[in-house]
């Protein structure tokens, strides 16, 4: 007698597909309780926030001092460390981490600018724990401010307001705006604005945080009284601070220098004339950012004489050769704000 070839129950399984059943048996399914999954819950919940109350109230200041130094240097997020903490450790927080002014002012005597060569050079210049990039512009006459087409009333992202310059090929964003609750258009600059030897913007106060290029294409740094501006000859200038690099002497700092950590933008000037843009990436996995300490570092690095912090934050940008460098960190789906102003490198 022949064996009769039967198949097994699991190959019927297969040839009768995932949701079949064998005749006359059924399928049992586990259930996982649902006890087991709300204490899982609960457990992972309380580890979150014992570690986020020993972050915030523990015996290790580093994690208390990097959130209350970057919430309390933004405009709109000041909040974030008001609700955990009060005041007075707030303001004992900040009183021990910050830039000591320099006062002092730009030596125009100590930069040559009488230089033959017009090369730019972009390089990455990232390290461990931030990417940061680096344009070199050897004729300091070709980096001009740019201002966006609808000044004062609305900005434009960083692409579109060089296309206001045909000759321009680089770019960075340069001083600030206001930004009501984080959705500033860029239309309304905030301290002076010097476009091309013109006054564009000039709030009504004694002094003025200088960070631009006079006529002989020096970077001017400082802070000068109004009745100083006409005899500076500025040609492009923006305000902001803090000044890194003053003359060769470096800022001095106490902590982090009171800034916390976010993307940076910088821009320097070596003795030799050359113009230094710095771009650092941050708000990302990749690339937290970096302090105004390690800002000033990167800028000593670089070799530069003088040097100045630009907007940051999510103004952060660099485009170069039709490109945006960095990764901008702003909500739009571009990364890019709305910009009232930048530093250009023009072709000449």
């Amino acid at each position: 007698m022949k064996r009769k070839n039967k198949k097994s129950e699991n190959d019927e399984l297969l040839h009768m597909g995932e949701d079949a059943q064998p005749s006359g048996k059924k399928t049992k399914f586990t259930k996982r309780p649902a006890g087991k999954f709300v204490m899982s819950m609960l457990y992972t919940w309380f580890i979150c926030g014992v570690v986020g109350l020993f972050l915030l109230y523990g015996p290790w200041d580093g994690f208390r001092t990097y959130f209350i130094t970057s919430s309390q240097t933004t405009i709109n997020h000041k909040y974030l460390s008001e609700l955990f903490y009060p005041k007075a450790v707030i303001d004992d927080v900040m009183s021990k981490n910050t830039v000591i002014d320099l006062d002092t002012q730009t030596d125009t005597n100590s930069i040559n600018t009488s230089t033959n060569k017009n090369e730019i050079k972009l390089t990455n210049i990232s390290k461990g724990n931030y990417k940061a990039w680096m344009l070199e512009i050897s004729d300091p006459s070709s980096v001009i401010l740019g201002v966006s087409e609808y000044f004062g009333v609305k900005g434009q992202k960083l692409p579109y307001l060089m296309q206001n310059y045909p000759s321009a090929v680089a770019g960075i964003n340069a001083g600030g705006f206001g930004d009501a609750n984080g959705f500033g258009n860029g239309g309304i600059p905030m301290g002076l604005v010097i476009s091309e030897g013109e006054i564009l913007h000039q709030p009504n106060k004694s002094s003025y945080n200088i960070v631009g290029f006079n006529e002989d294409n020096i970077l001017v740094l400082g802070n000068f009284r109004k009745g100083e501006l006409s005899e500076l000859k500025l040609r492009d200038a923006v305000e902001f601070t803090p000044f890194l690099i003053i003359n060769g002497e470096p800022a001095k700092m106490e902590g982090n220098g009171g800034w916390g950590t976010a993307p940076r933008t910088a821009i320097g000037q070596r003795r030799d004339g050359t113009v230094v843009f710095v771009v650092v990436d941050g708000r990302s996995i990749s690339s937290a950012g970096v302090s105004i300490r390690t800002l000033q570092e990167i800028m000593i690095e670089q070799e530069c004489y003088n040097a100045a912090n630009l907007d940051g934050g999510s103004s952060t940008v660099l485009q170069y050769d039709g490109e945006i460098v960095n990764n901008p960190s702003g909500s739009d789906a571009d990364g890019m704000r709305f910009l009232p102003n930048a530093f250009l490198v023009v072709e000449k």
